[in-house]
């Protein structure tokens, strides 16, 4: 029985070494058929949520030290920081420039982010372009699942004006963060004309741009926001091909705590390792689709 069992397991460890790569060359042709990398010399972009110096069990968040590392990692690698107005402008161009353009948005627009820009990004010249949930500004994010801890506070109408005064690009994120495919008719309308609205009233700012909650969007979504006067729209990781440049369903990619200068490179080049990068990503985008259904038994939360 001794020499049968060791034999079984050498079979069974050989199975394994063959198995996993296998999984592994599937799921890569897979990914290089459906989704495939996104055109070269066209600019890429960075989606950024939460700043916080302490443990959040989430992972849509990252240190401002973390955050500093890598923007000044990528200026060092040849990245060029663009904002909104030449993003768009790129939309239109028949040949794509052959340099590293690279788009910084943050969604939700949480207050950490006035600091952030006025002792980091300002400095360093780097445009932002953030997305807001206009029904929030200045208030906690009830909308959110806590985990257990703190609330965040959003920016508050009078920081918004600040960061607009030297430079900072804001977008609609909506008026409560709702995902957007669950919504017909005026309350779909509602959430991208009063929020574009809110931004134009209390800022003074045309937000050009939108920003879907969840990265969720359908044919119907798409239509309305076009309808709202919106210029693009962004998404996280769209459900066509990454080749294809859809102005109301930009691509775009997140950055979260787990990631390093490594993985941040693996996100925009062309390497071998895109596709563990996308696949890792779309996962956990699918996974925070859980937030809407568990915030509605959370309590305290507006209704």
């Amino acid at each position: 029985e001794g020499p049968a069992a060791g034999t079984d397991s050498r079979l069974f460890d050989m199975f394994v070494l063959i198995l996993i790569p296998a999984i592994a060359l599937f799921l890569f042709i897979l990914w290089r058929t459906r989704y495939q990398y996104p055109p070269e010399g066209s600019p890429r972009t960075l989606c950024y949520h939460k700043l916080s110096d302490s443990f959040l069990l989430e992972g849509t968040w990252t240190t401002r030290a973390r955050f500093t590392t890598q923007v000044d990692r990528l200026h060092s690698r040849g990245y060029t920081f663009i904002g909104q107005h030449d993003f768009l402008e790129s939309l239109d161009e028949s040949v794509q420039k052959k340099t590293n353009r690279l788009l910084l948005t943050f969604d939700d627009g949480y207050e950490q982010l006035y600091d952030l820009y006025f002792e980091v990004l300002a400095p360093r010249q780097i445009p932002l372009l953030v997305f807001l949930v206009t029904a929030y500004a200045g208030r906690t994010n009830s909308w959110e699942l806590s985990l257990g801890r703190k609330p965040f506070r959003h920016l508050s109408w009078q920081q918004v004006r600040e960061m607009a005064a030297r430079g900072v690009e804001f977008g609609s994120h909506g008026l409560n963060h709702s995902d957007l495919t669950r919504l017909w008719g005026d309350a779909l309308a509602d959430q991208l004309v009063t929020s574009r609205r809110a931004i134009r009233d209390e800022a003074g700012i045309d937000a050009r741009c939108f920003s879907y909650p969840f990265g969720r969007y359908n044919d119907r979504v798409v239509l309305a926001v076009k309808n709202a006067g919106y210029d693009a729209a962004f998404s996280l990781y769209p459900r066509h091909s990454n080749r294809q440049i859809d102005r109301f369903a930009l691509r775009r990619n997140a950055v979260y705590i787990i990631d390093t200068p490594m993985t941040l490179g693996c996100k925009l080049e062309k390497n071998p390792l895109f596709w563990v990068e996308e696949m890792k990503c779309r996962g956990i985008n699918a996974v925070a689709m859980l937030t809407p259904m568990l915030t509605r038994f959370q309590p305290g939360r507006d209704k």
